[in-house]
């Protein structure tokens, strides 16, 4: 079983850095409760673009972990909180499994 890297790069709304660093801390506190979550790192670089990176045991674990985002009452909610500091339409995505 390889672990897993997930990779994701976008740009905040206006005026939302703050607010990213405070939501960045609660997705970083619900994800160490995850069966199979390693680590988790996000940063911005000169030109405002954040980057997550999130490690895992594996593509099962991580699937397995939105899933359960995903079933939960509050995802439509918890996507529309994220969409309003997080630009989605420059949401950049990546997945690669380390060998």
């Amino acid at each position: 079983m390889s672990q897993y890297f997930v990779i994701a790069s976008f740009e905040l709304h206006p005026d939302q850095l703050d607010n990213w660093k405070t939501l960045s801390k609660e997705i970083s506190k619900d994800m160490t409760k995850a069966d199979g979550f390693i680590s988790r790192d996000s940063g911005i670089d000169e030109n405002g673009l954040v980057y997550c990176l999130v490690k895992w045991q594996s593509k099962t674990h991580q699937e397995a972990f939105m899933k359960a985002l995903e079933a939960r009452d509050t995802w439509e909610q918890t996507m529309a909180h994220f969409s309003s500091i997080a630009n989605m339409e420059t949401m950049k995505p990546k997945n690669l499994a380390l060998f």
